[in-house]
């Protein structure tokens, strides 16, 4: 904890922000960056809260300095998720797409192929990509980008991806709806609707004639979130008294 100036150097540079822009976001001046960074001063409590956050860090990293074990621990707890996320996507995809395509073939239903193909297969290969991309950090003992334009970019890149949702809502409506029926009509429940139809939307007659565009595109976007470390770990955990009295002396 002796190091704190040294921690916020290092942070500081890892960001790639200046003092000048430190000081700024915190509302301070640059001398006031370069005291705590020499040591000349201590951040106090609220302080060191207001750089952690600045800095996308947690308070620990600020007294303590980087903490490997906790990092590497959080990239294999990620690796576990995904890798069973991404299983059990699997499964859906490859035995729902079986399915599926009998019940094409035999009883003319197309609903669950397309629910397959812009749905499930889709979230396979996001979860795919999301987890080829944390394994690849833990095996380089990297990890995820957090200076300012990842950060930026991570925001960017869930933004698309939450319009692209709202702009096919519809579409999933409609596929949903005819899953339903299709299942009632199996199971004896219900009449069949016309199903043969498809929506003339030009996006969607391209990604059906094309498929591997949306694969591919799932996974590319999959990758890009873990690199620029989605789901964003950030802990800003007031230190205890101890600490607290250690940082005001």
């Amino acid at each position: 904890m002796r190091d704190i100036g040294k921690n916020i150097r290092s942070l500081r540079q890892k960001r790639n922000i200046s003092q000048d822009q430190l000081a700024q976001m915190l509302h301070v001046t640059r001398q006031t960056i370069s005291n705590y960074e020499t040591g000349r001063s201590r951040p106090d409590v609220e302080m060191l809260a207001e750089l952690a956050q600045a800095l996308d860090a947690d308070i620990k990293e600020l007294l303590y300095g980087p903490t490997g074990m906790e990092h590497s621990a959080r990239l294999l707890r990620h690796l576990a998720m995904g890798a069973v996320l991404t299983g059990l996507a699997a499964i859906f995809y490859f035995v729902g797409g079986h399915w599926a395509q009998r019940l094409l073939q035999e009883r003319y239903l197309i609903c669950p192929v397309y629910m397959v193909v812009f749905f499930v297969k889709p979230l396979f290969f996001i979860l795919l990509g999301w987890t080829l991309s944390q394994a690849c950090l833990v095996l380089l003992r990297s990890e995820p980008l957090h200076s300012r334009w990842a950060v930026r970019s991570r925001r960017l890149l869930l933004a698309g991806s939450a319009v692209w949702l709202a702009a096919m809502s519809p579409w999933f409506f409609y596929l949903a709806r005819g899953l339903w029926e299709s299942l009632q009509y199996l199971w004896g429940h219900g009449p069949l609707s016309q199903q043969s139809s498809f929506p003339s939307d030009a996006f969607l007659l391209y990604v059906a004639r094309h498929p591997k565009v949306l694969s591919l595109g799932s996974a590319l976007c999959g990758a890009a979130l873990g690199i620029l470390g989605f789901p964003a770990c950030r802990s800003h955990t007031p230190p205890s008294s101890d600490a607290q009295s250690h940082i005001l002396v």
